[in-house]
């Protein structure tokens, strides 16, 4: 197989990661592909066991997840996931707070706002994706986990990197998981990533899970965190309305945060301070 199906079908997996089930008609569209190519992939990928198929598209399996690259996670929903992190940093954070950040292409672009934004804050991860960007700010002091690396993520999850996060204490932790529902509450498809994910939410003082809107209405492998457990989540302006009553309905303050939103300036360190430490 050449490198261009290969690139294609690790996204396909890619997709299936990170909203669980794909119709044919989402994949096509996304990749830019003709049905009988995406029919054809999605065989072959359930031929090996990487995927299921179904009736009209396809579902994640234990398999889906297995050897899949980082780099066949970017550039989904991309602006989505830099819109949101523009506003978590000109809304939410604030200087000298202390911010977790697990793994995922959307905890980067958060990592890169800040950055971009020049706020002095200080972040712990198991990213090295993120550490990469972080590092490179004079502003940000930065904690990464060390601990078994792992490629696929390029991230440490392992109890060396547990152990780093449990020693510390933050201000906010930045969620990301692969599915979020009324009934189901906050789902990931990787089992490896449970502990480390609720160790630092337990030494958050605030989780904010922050997901794009395809995958609103979606349930993963395996329950993170119940509905009621995450108090606020963030997402993008393309949510299903009725997903967004389901989850208001259950208690879930949803910050949906606007197409047009615009990054602004890194708030002040009295104001900001006050309105953060207001909402922890």
């Amino acid at each position: 197989m050449t490198n261009k199906p290969i690139r294609r079908q690790e996204k396909i997996r890619a997709m299936l990661l990170a909203r669980n089930v794909v119709t044919l008609a989402e994949f096509c569209e996304e990749l830019k592909c003709s049905e009988s190519t995406i029919r054809n992939d999605l065989k072959d990928l359930d031929s090996r066991g990487l995927i299921t198929r179904t009736f009209g598209g396809a579902v994640a399996n234990e398999n889906t997840q297995h050897n899949i690259s980082m780099e066949a996670r970017k550039g989904l929903h991309t602006e989505e996931k830099r819109r949101m992190a523009a506003y978590i940093v000109s809304h939410i954070l604030f200087p000298g707070c202390t911010v977790t950040l697990d793994t995922g292409t959307t905890t980067a672009e958060i990592a890169k706002a800040i950055v971009s934004a020049k706020i002095a804050v200080n972040v712990i991860t198991d990213s090295q994706a993120a550490a990469n960007v972080l590092g490179k700010s004079p502003n940000v002091a930065l904690y990464l986990t060390g601990g078994r690396y792992q490629p696929q993520k390029d991230a440490y999850i392992d109890q060396t990197a547990e152990q780093l996060v449990l020693s510390m204490r933050s201000d906010l932790y930045f969620l990301t998981c692969n599915g979020v529902n009324a009934e189901d509450g906050f789902t990931i498809s990787d089992v490896a990533e449970i502990s480390i994910k609720r160790s630092m939410a337990q030494c958050s003082r605030r989780t904010i899970c922050v997901v794009d809107s395809s995958k609103i209405g979606k349930a993963s492998l395996k329950v993170i965190f119940a509905t009621g457990q995450i108090k606020t989540l963030i997402t993008d302006w393309n949510i299903n309305p009725g997903h967004l009553e389901a989850l208001r309905a259950t208690g879930v303050e949803v910050i949906v945060v606007p197409h047009d939103a615009q990054a602004e300036p890194a708030p002040s360190e009295a104001a900001a301070e006050a309105a953060a430490r207001a909402a922890l």
